[in-house]
């Protein structure tokens, strides 16, 4: 007999293990709270313009990505970003500098000498002991500068994590990074002899990893999956329980027409951390679940401003500038999205995707949006030369935005962990788990789907 799942969310995590789950055979139900799906990951298109509500791009760091997209033919439909996205400036001064690769890193005024003294002393730093657990600022401060962790690793963080480098766990956050150093000995040596064995595993790193996105949106993908498995896909259910009767499981969900009940073999949970908190299993919150309301969330507004071109005197000629701490602006940073794609703006036009808030200053990012737009150009005039008001403006507050791998993390993997042995038939997959990027979820949903599969497997008909 066929077995049935239940994937509660429709993230990217959701529809990735949903379409692998209905691939292999599996009676796949997707039940997904909002009327959308796709999670933070759509495209809004308008005017000619492209605006991204979360993620601009997704990087080929694992085979299992470009893998979901052949499936979905979609290769036809993605674009790789432009040759200059390998260049990022960096803000010092209130000016930007270009962040150097390889040992361009020796000459940039970027740093100072002691810094770039310090580079060349890292391989023969000793590594730390991992019976205790650092944060990323105390593991740059220790094996290279203060300097290099203002002005390279605070602005690298804000526009990944929308964190801080002294609450993230370096173990947790930044797993490859701990692992260099535990393995190695060294950053440095870490990336030079680690290369091997990414090219046994076929993953990359992010360093060399392809960066893309789809002719008509990052969008395009949950869109395509949406379109695929829209008969398994059921809209406007909040789930607010599940149940575990023998080999089965009963889920209760809100609907607009009441509670509705129903019977499942399986279960896969793929919504959000702060969801996780609320789900009643067997009648209660299990203490496994209940720590996840303490999983910090910041606040982040992601605005896509469009401008004539000759509004904007910089070249845009990168995939972006990225704003330090130190240097007291209100935006974390800017992506020049129109240079790193086409058609993402009409022609003599130009778009800016930027953010505002995170660890930072979160409730900056709750401010109204009328308030916010005379700041954010006041800082976009200082750092790009932007003169005059957009023609473009497309904003998408999210009052919990990225989850953060903080120090002591490690709790909470163990908690999913200790679900997944102690209820039989029960899964999670989320940006909460292994990861935050785009790859990473999609990575994730690919791997829990495969164990699923493969325990499952002759168990169907």
């Amino acid at each position: 007999m066929t077995k049935t799942i239940a994937i509660i969310g429709g993230g990217i995590s959701g529809l990735t293990a949903a379409w692998k789950l209905h691939q292999a055979g599996f009676e796949i139900t997707l039940l997904e709270a909002q009327k959308e799906l796709g999670g933070a990951m759509r495209s809004i298109r308008k005017d000619a313009f492209i605006a991204e509500t979360g993620p601009n791009t997704i990087m080929e760091t694992s085979p299992k990505v470009t893998e979901l997209l052949t499936e979905l033919g979609l290769d036809s439909e993605k674009i790789y970003a432009d040759s200059s996205a390998e260049k990022r400036y960096i803000i010092r001064n209130k000016k930007p500098f270009e962040l150097p690769a390889g040992p361009g890193i020796f000459t940039t005024p970027l740093f100072s000498f002691l810094t770039k003294l310090a580079l060349l002393r890292e391989p023969f730093i000793p590594k730390w002991d991992n019976r205790h657990e650092e944060s990323l600022a105390d593991f740059v401060r220790r094996r290279l500068t203060q300097e290099f962790l203002d002005y390279a690793i605070n602005p690298f963080v804000a526009g990944v994590f929308a964190g801080v480098p002294e609450q993230l766990s370096v173990k947790h956050a930044f797993p490859k990074l701990y692992a260099l150093e535990q393995n190695y000995g060294s950053m440095i040596k870490g990336m030079i002899m680690g290369a091997r064995e990414r090219k046994r595993s076929a993953e990359k790193s992010k360093q060399t990893a392809k960066m893309f996105s789809f002719k008509n949106g990052i969008g395009t993908l949950p869109e395509c999956i949406t379109e695929k498995l829209k008969s398994f896909i059921q809209t406007g259910m909040k789930v607010l329980s599940v149940r575990q009767n023998g080999l089965a499981w009963e889920v209760k969900a809100e609907t607009r027409n009441g509670i509705e009940t129903m019977d499942f073999d399986l279960l896969l949970y793929a919504a959000s951390a702060p969801g996780l908190s609320k789900l009643l299993v067997n009648g209660e919150v299990p203490a496994e679940l209940a720590i996840f309301t303490d999983i910090y969330h910041p606040k982040v507004l992601t605005m896509t401003l469009g401008f004539h071109r000759n509004q904007v005197s910089h070249p845009l000629d990168a995939f972006g500038a990225l704003v330090p701490q130190v240097e007291n602006m209100q935006i974390l940073g800017a992506l020049f999205t129109s240079s790193l794609f086409p058609n993402r703006a009409p022609a003599d036009h130009v778009t800016l995707d930027v953010f505002v808030g995170g660890s930072r200053q979160p409730e900056l990012a709750a401010k109204p949006e009328a308030e916010l737009l005379p700041i954010i150009l006041r800082d976009l005039d200082t750092l790009l030369g932007v003169k005059g008001e957009p023609v473009f403006v497309s904003g998408t507050y999210w009052e919990k935005a990225i989850p953060q791998y903080d120090l002591g993390y490690g709790r909470y993997k163990e908690a999913l962990n200790q679900m997944e042995a102690k209820y039989q038939g029960l899964f999670f997959t989320g940006n909460y788990r292994n990861g935050i990027s785009a790859a990473d979820s999609i990575k994730n949903a690919s791997e829990i789907a495969e164990q699923i599969i493969e325990k499952y497997r002759g168990k169907n008909g």
